[in-house]
């Protein structure tokens, strides 16, 4: 009989090529747009996308998901193999399988992460399983199986966890990974001990337990630690799965430019036509706010979104830039409000209502009316959902709202320094401040750090007044203010995750070199 090696088996995530990462950006968020807004219910900490073999991550990479669409049908064909390994798994023949797994006994066994398997064009392999043989064992099938199709789903090596801690005797795992594997140090350390972020991370805390850990022995650790093979679903494991793909999932209404062309394929206008989140007798009213940018900084910052032919079921939402602006990508969301409704108000201020934009200014305020009086003063947010801003200056602004009273309030959109604002534009929403099932605020990335330590992942905490939601609310996210440094593209994305009724973290995150000295969001949340 064959001998079936004990010794430590490791996989790889198998990083998407270079040349392929805008495609696969854009399939991820064709195939699930939340990829593309994230914001995420339960205890879990949602899975990111772009996982790196040797080097750095490339350049431009986005910080989008790679969770499937909730619901759909993911189709396996066996390229290979024996007949009693092909027992261990349902298959199609169908040629374009989004899964297609090669099974040899070349000893390495791997597969690309959720949705970049979209990037993998048939006949191509997108999973490798090489050292399964007609003599494992019922439990090695198991384990590899669950584990190579937990990542396909989305998941990533518990052992990358930044709640890990695990104290490797780094020079005998380069060792091991060189003989077992023939891995470069460069790829034993992405594959080992290169952690991922919070924003790319399958669970807020280390799970030894987990399917997605490899047994580690302890001659690899300095002072014994170990772990033995987990040859099943932890419970952890079963409870991320359930919230990453709910029985019944909140969707949040977003568009990414992503979603009709890829960011690598700049375009001054972009838009999709989107279906509201139910029918209503009349066409209702959208409040529109920007929740993610990335544009060049050769020309000026300009964009805007917006929505026209608003229907009782779908409207367009528009994405634009204009000029000489490069805008690779940008993201926004929105509150419907119905035409009827008793309490929730919106409305829209640009500058250009106060001034022309040839004559640009630090501040600007205005006087909003409502156009139904309160019966005390409301809540009011506002989301920004137009920039026009010099590019040879910092761009700065801060969206705010004062004075609200039950008739009105006033506006401010402000900049400073020597930052050159020649347009802005901002959406505000109010309903009433004893509303049950809703509430709202705002969130700074100097909540956490000064505006002088910028940094490229930002997160934090917002708690929800006690009692304000029946359960796990929606929430949707759009920015109130930003402060990034000219010196480099601006790039700027939210999302939140952990959401439940007692609260959420929030993230504000950039990428690549961006400076990003400040940002702030206003979310409204309601079920």
């Amino acid at each position: 009989m064959e001998k079936i090696v004990e010794e430590p088996q490791f996989c790889t995530q198998m990083p998407v090529p270079d040349d392929l990462l805008a495609e696969a950006d854009t399939l991820s968020i064709q195939e699930n747009p939340q990829n593309g807004h994230q914001i995420t219910t339960g205890d879990q900490i949602q899975t990111g996308s772009q996982m790196f073999g040797e080097g750095e991550p490339a350049a431009l990479a986005l910080p989008t998901g790679s969770l499937w669409l909730n619901g759909r049908t993911l189709r396996v064909k066996i390229l290979n193999g024996s007949e009693k390994i092909k027992s261990k798994l349902d298959f199609v023949d169908s040629d374009d399988a989004e899964i297609r797994v090669n099974i040899d006994l070349s000893g390495s066994s791997w597969s690309y992460v959720g949705t970049n398997n979209l990037s993998i064009k048939p006949p191509k392999q997108t999973m490798n399983l090489g050292w399964l043989r007609d003599s494992s064992s019922e439990d090695e099938f198991s384990r590899v199986i669950t584990h190579e199709f937990g990542h396909a789903l989305g998941c990533i090596h518990e052992h990358q966890s930044p709640g890990a801690g695990i104290p490797w005797d780094e020079k005998k795992v380069y060792a091991y990974y060189e003989r077992t594997q023939k891995w470069s140090e460069a790829t034993t350390y992405n594959n080992m001990f290169r952690l991922y972020e919070s924003t790319t991370t399958q669970f807020s805390e280390f799970d030894p337990k987990s399917i997605m850990l490899y047994a580690i022995p302890a001659s690899l650790t300095k002072n014994g630690f170990s772990t033995g093979w987990n040859k099943q679903l932890s419970e952890t494991d079963k409870s991320w799965i359930r919230d990453a793909y709910p029985a019944e999932s909140i969707v949040v209404p977003s568009f990414n430019t992503i979603e009709v062309r890829s960011w690598d394929k700049p375009t001054n206008e972009t838009f999709k036509k989107e279906e509201l989140s139910k029918t209503y007798a009349s066409p209702p009213t959208l409040a529109l706010g920007l929740n993610w940018l990335d544009i060049a900084n050769n020309a000026n910052i300009r964009v805007k979104t917006f929505a026209d032919n608003i229907a009782t079921a779908s409207a367009n939402i528009h994405i634009n830039s204009w000029a000489d602006t490069t805008l690779y990508s940008a993201g926004c969301t929105w509150l419907e409000v119905a035409a009827n409704d008793p309490d929730y108000q919106i409305g829209q201020f640009s500058t250009t209502d106060d001034h022309p934009w040839d004559k640009p200014q630090k501040e600007t305020s205005h006087n909003i009316t409502f156009p139904r009086a309160y019966a005390s003063p409301p809540k009011v947010i506002v989301w920004l959902n137009g920039l026009d801003m010099a590019n040879d200056k910092n761009w700065r602004i801060n969206a705010t709202a004062t004075n609200i009273t039950t008739t009105g309030f006033t506006i401010h959109l402000d900049t400073w320094a020597d930052t050159v604002m020649y347009s802005a534009s901002a959406a505000w929403i109010a309903y009433p401040a004893d509303k049950a099932n809703v509430t709202s605020g705002t969130y700074n990335t100097q909540d956490v750090r000064p505006w002088n330590n910028p940094r490229i992942d930002n997160s934090g905490r917002v708690d929800f007044p006690a009692g304000a939601l029946a359960g796990s609310p929606k929430v949707l996210i759009a920015l109130n203010s930003l402060d990034v440094d000219c010196g480099n593209y601006l790039r700027l994305k939210l999302s939140a995750d952990c959401v439940s009724k007692t609260g959420m973290n929030w993230h504000i995150d950039s990428w690549f070199n961006t400076i990003l000295y400040s940002a702030g969001a206003s979310y409204i949340a309601f079920t």
